[in-house]
């Protein structure tokens, strides 16, 4: 059984990893967490029998090391050969992204298996292993680099100074200069900090656009945040708020439709509040404090590779991905058992209720999975059925498809689409209010305005492109449907104020649609 779970492992991993699936709508995060959910199920079930039938589980951190380095060496040399263009990348923006929908995917990926790595590096090994575990870092690492990812160089770096200060702390020249060196790591971690921030200006620009506005949001609702997904649901009004109040902004030709802010803290408090962060720095201090009671190898990597995880999170998505929740649980379960394992060997009333509720959740996640699949499945049919003209039959599917998946944003908002298409605008509005209240978006207040100009109920058309210019203040789309609305019910004066913000607006990205409205 126990060999059975490092198999069932290996695939799990796997399946964080997996490539894009063109039978789903989502054809790159999508599959990687159906394949986890899966996999994951079928290993709860598997540990649930041996917790249930009095059995020993065999937690081999060295053989979970080993499968978490092959498989992200394998990940970083498609990484590579995508750069050096002999794999197409997953994405057309980007011209090395492994088997992730961009490189803050990728990078996050290869930043976690570093401790892992280290780990493996061991003076007692045979010549043979050394060498392919540094051959293996050494891929790893210039998949790092060829990402360009700002905050994974900085997580990496951080990392291996931590990792060879540790290694080498009872050395004389570390003791006596210990306060020397910590200044010099703490200039360096700035140096880099300025350095990342001139090499892409306009990207750091448009994050502190993000986390100004997210701020806002934070103030609005301190302590207990505003619940969950709150920053899909609120952020781009308050962006819009933003930029309805500061018009000249320096950050209004960076700002853009925006689903994350880029840093896992921030979202946590726009969720949660200050209690939910607290629960956050409570569970690190008890981390901590279990390693501190049992300090072991592998739980000083455990801490490492979670270390990794939270640097990653001041600045990206790293828990978008299915992998870092994968690997985040190994190294919690790695550190907790290393001193409460006594404890649950010796309880059995312990094993068999976690075996219980770990039997339960396997089978609602499998459940739940599948019924996610098959409905998946029948939205990827119907958006085909667009495409080729069965327009009636569509509609009928999509309306069909909203008992199970109509609390989802993308399929709400295709909807929406579709309706409109349809000319069946008063339930275009109704989907589209629904998607409201999951997402706030650019594109969601464009196909209402257009809905609402159809229907000739002008005050809302107007309320609604307002905001979408607002939003996104780069976008010439809002101003010249303005323009043309102004025209056509006779607020010419109006339509002359736009047309004169619209010639003098200065243009992010050059193309022909925009040289057309101007002219």
């Amino acid at each position: 059984m126990n060999k059975t779970i490092i198999i069932l492992f290996i695939l799990l991993i796997a399946a964080t990893l997996c490539p894009n699936v063109s039978c789903f709508t989502d054809t790159q995060i999508l599959p990687k967490y159906i394949s986890t959910f899966i996999i994951g199920g079928i290993v709860g079930t598997c540990i649930s029998i041996i917790l249930l039938t009095k059995r020993m589980i065999v937690w081999n951190f060295k053989t979970i090391s080993v499968i978490i380095v092959m498989l992200c060496t394998i990940e970083a040399g498609i990484g590579i050969l995508q750069f050096c263009n002999l794999l197409p990348p997953a994405s057309h923006y980007y011209s090395i992204t492994g088997s992730f929908d961009n490189p803050a995917g990728f990078a996050i990926c290869l930043c976690i298996e570093i401790p892992f790595n280290l780990y493996l590096l061991r003076k007692h090994n045979k010549h043979r292993l050394n060498l392919c575990y540094l051959s293996s870092f050494l891929i790893i690492l210039t998949g790092i680099i060829l990402s360009e990812s700002r905050a994974g160089l900085l997580s990496t770096t951080i990392i291996l100074v931590l990792y060879f200060i540790h290694k080498y702390k009872n050395r004389i020249f570390l003791k006596r200069n210990i306060g020397l060196l910590s200044i010099t790591l703490l200039f360096f971690i700035i140096l880099i900090l300025f350095a990342s921030y001139y090499a892409k200006r306009d990207s750091a620009d448009g994050r502190l656009l993000i986390w100004r506005c997210t701020w806002e949001m934070i103030k609005d609702s301190p302590l207990t945040g505003h619940g969950t997904g709150a920053f899909n649901k609120y952020y781009m009004d308050y962006q819009a708020a933003y930029f309805e109040k500061h018009p000249n902004s320096r950050f209004a030709l960076l700002a853009d439709n925006v689903k994350h802010p880029f840093n896992e803290y921030l979202s946590i408090t726009v969720q949660f509040g200050l209690i939910g962060l607290l629960i956050l720095t409570l569970i690190v201090i008890f981390l901590y404090s279990c390693y501190r009671k049992a300090p072991s190898r592998e739980g000083y990597f455990s801490l490492l590779t979670l270390l990794s995880i939270a640097i990653f999170s001041f600045f990206s998505y790293p828990f978008t991905y299915p992998f870092t929740w994968i690997i985040t649980i190994f190294c919690l379960v790695s550190i907790i058992m290393k001193t409460y394992g006594d404890v649950y060997i010796k309880h059995f009333f312990l094993r068999s209720s976690i075996g219980i509720c770990l039997l339960s959740i396997s089978f609602v996640s499998l459940y739940m999975t599948s019924k996610r699949i098959k409905a998946e499945l029948n939205w990827k049919q119907t958006v085909e059925a667009v495409s080729s003209g069965e327009t009636n039959e569509a509609l009928l599917q999509y309306a069909t498809l909203m008992k199970s998946l109509g609390n989802n944003p993308y399929f709400l908002y295709n909807y929406t689409v579709e309706l409109y298409l349809n000319e069946d605008y008063i339930n275009c509005l109704k989907i589209a209010q629904k998607c409201q209240s999951y997402w706030s978006d650019y594109d969601l207040e464009l196909i209402q305005a257009e809905a609402y100009t159809d229907m000739n109920i002008h005050d809302k058309a107007i309320m609604h492109l307002q905001k979408a210019r607002y939003m996104c203040p780069a976008r010439f789309i809002p101003l010249y449907e303005l323009f043309q609305l102004y025209k056509t019910i006779g607020k010419i004066e109006d339509a002359k104020n736009i047309a004169k913000i619209i010639i003098n607006k200065p243009v992010k990205i050059p193309s022909s649609k925009i040289n057309f409205i101007q002219t």
